[in-house]
């Protein structure tokens, strides 16, 4: 059965090249009208219709038609003429990825030879033919936004949030550069690094996709680049640099990392703590034996303050607990090692030898971007008007604070060949080489942090050790190799070809960085050597004085050696079959090659043995057939298509029904009997898919449309989820994938409607629903003897509901602008148990009290964005040398706004209870400021870019327990914090004094506390009381409503430096293009 169903698949194949019908990705569009005489309206045959600058070109049919296809995005100026009229040529004529740019020319008979008439094209705002949400974005556009990659771009759009597009993951996003899939084969997650000067126009698709786009399930990026010029060089390169400065807020209150006050110094260097240790302040006489210092009792003024200072139990909530340099000296002086005897301030110098990393204060962060294409020098004419572009991109983001590497690093260069080898005939070589040197954290593969919350949040665990070593983490290196070709034939006017093969390549070296040098050249004391410790590797015992940082031992456990490949061979054949019908038809084939190494190392085996390692060598491939026909009329126009999708894992799997509870497979015992014992296995099954789309457009008025979409969209899941098996270091079984998971699926269903109103303002409505099933997920299983494990599974799904309104103005001498709103549902669950045991007693207890069958709704969490660009026109002020100084200044101004979402807050474990508590809301602004100088040939642009343009502070670390214990919450069962308003992320101003209080059911009447430092809340009356003189006394409501206003209650959580993150940021930038 599986054998003739390959063959079925070959001939398939072969039947597909002999009659050319190959699928590319659309990168083009099409331009389509009529030719009439003005006075009789009769259609004129025979008419010739010329796209100028380019080959393309076509003729009127019988009934005075005409169509152009294979026109690449960008502006045109197209010709007509026919013997006996006038000639007549448009301007402006506007062409977008997958859209039909209509034309209708109206000729004059001609009176005198030569006569011409130039007009500039109606720009038709309302699109027709488009049945889905999608926007083009041009260069022209894009050169104006502060924006930095495609990424930037695209969240600007309604529905999308990072590379979330309509609540979807960024693994279901079909991202194509020139019609080529740029994908990780591994996990699915798209490529995106493209330069910006190679970009000519970005498609952006929120859904209703048609049958020739598959493996997608969320939204397509479409990125078309420049092709270099036949007859002229052209180029332009960008250069933006951010100033050195900290990403940290740096304010009264936010003392910097080495300032002796700060969270990572106080506790080693504040006298009155640093000796005897944090929890018990400066040495005294206990007297009459009580536990605690008497006034009166002596002690030793270590600060010489003139009274004793310690830290109450607030003090210590803010600052790392430290046992002090006494009992550290007192450790080393007792050990076996008379070579690291110190004093206690001999320990506290080595301290500061240990802490001794700091922030560079000469980087700089920077974006670099440039391009330059035209004819191949000496050989362009003898080889089809060769010609070429290459561009390249590098940017550099300064980190937090050093790790590995001081900072993230990722560069990508393009090149491109095209040549007309022969008539209607055109070759084009593309090629895409990139890399990112990154960081990667341990126990959480994936994750390659390096943006500000990401590197702050990285300091947790072991903080000292995570600060002020530089190998906490792994140093990632990730390359990615795509080159393609493409062949595009036109049989006919009305009639072409594409075929194209692709080879995607990218490999992964992830290691800890170089050895520690141990030679000890330091000498930091008088006869006291050290070597360079915390730099440097070092998986074997830990030599360091300082407790937390010896403790450091859990880090650069990542390890990464993984190659795959994806080789892919589609095109298309599209014809025009009459003036309503355009058919497309097609097939695709990708082969991949997954070597797959990756896992953790155990640092108590002297970095040799993992902890969970996958090694997989695997050899998937996918096919795929499609037909879809694109009907266009006067009032309906209609895109219906089918597509079938085929997949195998072609392997040999372990049964997992078979050998779930098997101990000599799960447990410790495979080691010892994976030779001897035989596991029943089963192969891989090939999968067939058939998906329907369906997309209709009714113009309403010219002013006017209403569209629907629908259709079933299939996506593989993650390979590297499917070809997994992960064993701890004991060999015991901790993660199985299974390469016969059924295809992820989605149902979409989309109504929109467009309305243009003043002749420029675009008002757009659309509403969606996406029903998702069969999406990847885990189940745990475990043997009576303890041993568990997960396996991956697809009984997952996702409802997600939304709707989107999108104001645009994209034309105007003075002002252009749009605004976007999106209000978005989901719920998500899965379809039986998530856990599975191999005793039925405990199965039954776990069916019956376990509520994680039940769904999971999310409360809905708005979003809205806007764009303002003000400017003014070229010729705008007094000409003075041909030129006008006051002309081309623009403004633009983005604004993001989106309502804090919810969360779980249930310390106390009530009944029920889901989403209860809200966090603030978030609001941004980023302005742009420019100036364009017109030289002749060449455009210079100036600008500058405002990030964070109000400076607005957003606390950091909102997770923390003891930060919500202190917020005035909504009253509720959930927890006990006293009543208020406040939101998760409401936070203390930096420099306001932190003025505990304390939640009591009752005060009057109770023995008052030792403790006077905090306020008293009495739950039973709300009034707020303190300790004067050793009895209750109500707050003042003075002092009480400068508490209360100010917030001086909330329990801002360390470290204090890293509070508040990416304060206002000034980017410099310079644009030339010639």
């Amino acid at each position: 059965m599986l054998r003739t169903k390959l063959k079925l698949i070959l001939l398939l194949l072969i039947i597909a090249l002999v009659f050319m019908q190959l699928i590319v990705a659309g990168t083009t569009g099409k331009i389509t009208g009529t030719v009439t005489d003005q006075k009789t309206g009769a259609p004129i045959v025979g008419a010739n219709i010329i796209v100028e600058g380019t080959t393309l070109g076509s003729a009127t049919d019988q009934n005075g038609q005409f169509t152009v296809l294979y026109a690449p995005p960008g502006n045109y100026t197209v010709r007509v003429s026919v013997i006996g009229y006038k000639e007549v040529k448009v301007t402006d004529v506007i062409v977008h990825i997958d859209q039909t740019t209509r034309i209708d020319f109206v000729l004059e008979p001609e009176v005198l030879p030569g006569e011409e008439i130039v007009v500039v094209a109606e720009r038709k705002i309302i699109k027709p033919d488009v049945a889905t949400s999608t926007v083009a974005v041009p260069s022209s556009d894009i050169s104006v936004l502060p924006v930095s990659n495609v990424n930037d771009i695209i969240s600007l759009e309604a529905g999308i949030s990072g590379m979330s597009i309509r609540g979807g993951y960024a693994q279901e996003i079909l991202f194509l550069l020139d019609g080529i899939a740029l994908r990780d084969p591994r996990n699915n997650e798209p490529v995106t690094k493209v330069p910006l000067s190679a970009v000519k126009e970005i498609s952006i698709q929120r859904g209703g996709f048609n049958a020739e786009y598959g493996q997608v399930q969320s939204g397509i990026i479409n990125v078309v680049t420049v092709e270099g010029d036949r007859d002229r060089y052209s180029g332009n390169i960008e250069i933006k640099i951010v100033p050195p400065a900290p990403k940290y807020f740096r304010t009264d209150g936010i003392p910097d990392v080495h300032d002796p006050n700060s969270y990572w110094m106080r506790p080693y260097l504040d006298d009155a703590v640093c000796w005897t240790g944090t929890t018990q302040g400066e040495p005294y006489t206990d007297l009459n034996g009580n536990g605690k210092w008497d006034e009166g009792e002596p002690f030793e003024d270590l600060n010489g303050d003139g009274i004793r200072t310690y830290w109450d139990k607030y003090m210590q909530m803010q600052y790392p607990s430290f046992v002090g340099w006494n009992a550290v000296s007192d450790q080393l002086l007792a050990d076996d090692d008379p070579t690291n005897d110190l004093t206690p301030r001999g320990a506290q110098r080595v301290f500061m030898w240990e802490t001794r990393k700091k922030q560079p204060n000469n980087l700089a962060d920077y974006d670099i971007d440039a391009g330059f294409g035209g004819p191949v020098p000496l050989i362009s004419k003898k080889l089809g008007d060769l010609r070429f572009f290459t561009s390249y991109r590098r940017h550099r983001d300064v980190l937090l604070w050093p790790q590995a590497d001081p900072d993230y690093i990722d560069w990508d260069w393009t090149f491109q060949l095209t040549s007309d080898i022969a008539k209607n005939t055109k070759l084009r070589f593309s090629s895409l080489i990139g890399h990112i040197r990154t960081l990667a954290e341990n126990w959480n593969y994936g994750f390659y942090p390096h943006w500000p919350h990401e590197i702050a949040a990285g300091t947790g665990g072991y903080q000292m050790f995570n600060t002020f070593s530089d190998w906490a983490w792994s140093r990632a290196n990730i390359g990615h190799r795509s080159f393609s070709m493409k062949l595009t034939q036109q049989l006919s006017p009305r009639t072409y070809y594409e075929i194209s093969v692709d080879h995607f390549y990218r490999e992964y070296d992830t290691n800890p960085t170089s050895l520690r040098d141990t030679t000890k050249k330091h000498e930091i004391l008088p006869g006291y050597w050290v070597d360079e410790y915390p730099f440097g590797y070092w998986p074997y015992e830990i030599v360091g004085v300082t407790p937390e940082i010896k403790d450091g031992i859990q880090a650069s456990l990542a390890r990464d050696f993984s190659k795959v490949k994806a080789t892919t061979i589609k095109g298309d054949f599209t014809s025009q079959i009459n003036f309503n019908n355009l058919m497309k038809f097609g097939f695709e084939f990708v082969y991949n090659d997954l070597n797959m190494d990756y896992g953790f190392i155990q640092m108590q085996s002297k970095g040799q043995t993992y902890a969970n390692r996958v090694q997989m060598h695997n050899f998937p491939i996918r096919a795929a057939l499609y037909i879809q026909d694109k009907l266009e009329t006067q009032g309906f126009i209609m895109n219906v298509g089918l597509r079938l999708d085929y997949s195998h894992s072609r392997t040999d799997w372990w049964d997992l029904e078979k050998n779930a509870y098997n101990p000599y497979f799960i447990s410790s015992q495979y080691a010892k009997y994976k030779d001897d014992y035989e596991f029943e296995m089963v192969k891989s099954k090939p999968q067939w898919q058939l998906s329907p789309r369906l997309g209709i457009s009714h113009p309403i008025t010219v002013n006017s449309k209403l569209f629907f979409n629908y259709g079933h969209f299939k996506q593989i899941p993650q390979y590297e989820t499917l070809f997994r098996i992960q064993r701890s270091s004991t060999s015991a079984l901790s993660a199985i994938g299974n390469p016969n998971l059924t295809l992820a699926k989605t149902i979409a269903y989309e109504l929109g409607y467009d309305h243009l109103i003043f002749n420029s303002i675009l008002i757009q409505l659309a509403a969606y629903y996406k029903d998702i099933s069969d999406q990847q997920n885990v189940t745990t299983y475990e043997s009576i003897s303890g041993d568990n494990y997960i396996v991956t599974t697809s009984n997952g799904y996702r409802d997600i509901r939304g709707f989107e309104l999108t104001i645009r103005k994209n034309t105007g001498r003075w002002f252009r602008g749009w605004i976007n709103y999106t209000y978005q549902v989901a719920s998500s669950g899965h379809f039986g148990p998530e856990r599975f045991y191999e005793d039925p007693a405990r199965q039954k207890l776990y069916n019956e009290e376990t509520e994680n069958f039940y769904q999971q709704r999310s409360i809905p969490t708005p979003f809205a964005r806007a764009n303002l660009s003000l400017f003014t026109p070229e010729d705008f002020g007094p000409n003075l040398m041909n030129s006008h100084p006051l002309g081309e200044f623009m403004v633009t101004l983005l604004l993001n706004w989106s309502e804090g979402g919810w969360t779980t807050y249930n310390p106390k474990g009530a009944s029920g209870v889901v989403n209860n508590v809200q966090y603030v809301d978030y609001f941004d602004g980023t302005l742009r400021v420019s100036k364009t100088l017109n030289l002749k040939s060449i455009k210079i642009h100036l600008f500058c870019d405002i990030s964070n343009l109000f400076n607005q502070m957003r606390l950091r670390d909102t997770g923390n327990q003891l930060y919500r214990q202190s917020l005035h919450l909504p009253k509720s069962e959930a927890y006990d914090n006293i009543p208020g308003n406040d939101k998760f992320g409401d936070y203390r101003r930096p420099g306001i004094p932190w003025q505990p209080i304390e939640y009591r059911a009752v005060i009057e009447g109770t023995q008052p506390p030792d403790n006077t430092v905090p306020i008293y809340y009495e739950g039973t009356t709300g009034k707020y009381w303190e300790i004067v003189d050793g009895h209750w006394q109500e707050v003042e409501k003075s002092k009480l409503d400068w508490i209360l206003e100010n917030k001086a209650y909330i329990y801002n959580p360390g470290p204090s430096t890293w509070w508040f993150l990416n304060p206002r940021r000034v980017t410099l930038g310079i644009r030339i293009s010639f």
